[in-house]
């Protein structure tokens, strides 16, 4: 009897093989199997793994294949990637806000220019100002 993948009790990875099927590894929720084929979200009736959701090909679970190279990937560990790149993000732009901070801050004295009814803050001392829409005039 062959395993079924729904079985699989491991994560999703690369050369990761599992109850002889190979997994193919996506970053985060998946959308999108390699074969183009969309993602179903399915509900494991496994002993090892009763209740469990897991993402899986549309095209690989309408045919039930094993052994195949189409995504397979448990809802929970989906998560918990989308968490780890989320809160990587967040890290990057909480740096380069703090970064953008001290910069303004050693720049000196500041003008404040009316754009189209909202007030901007224009560093004194650069040369190129860009304005998107509405007209410039200094307070």
């Amino acid at each position: 009897m062959s395993s079924n993948p729904i079985t699989a009790a491991s994560s999703s990875t690369t050369g990761d093989i599992t109850g002889g099927r190979r997994r193919v590894k996506t970053a985060g929720i998946p959308t999108k199997c390699s074969c183009g084929a969309r993602i179903v979200e399915l509900i494991s009736k496994s002993t090892p793994n009763p209740h469990r959701r897991y993402y899986w090909c549309h095209h690989a679970a309408s045919l039930r294949l094993e052994n195949d190279d189409h995504v397979f990937k448990w809802v929970d560990e989906a998560f918990t990637d989308e968490i780890q790149q989320l809160d990587y993000h967040v890290r990057i732009l909480e740096e380069e806000v703090q970064l953008l901070k001290a910069t303004i801050r050693s720049e000196g004295p500041k003008k404040t220019a009316k754009i189209s009814g909202c007030f901007v803050p224009v560093i004194v001392g650069i040369s190129v100002v860009v304005v998107l829409a509405g007209i410039m005039m200094y307070k």
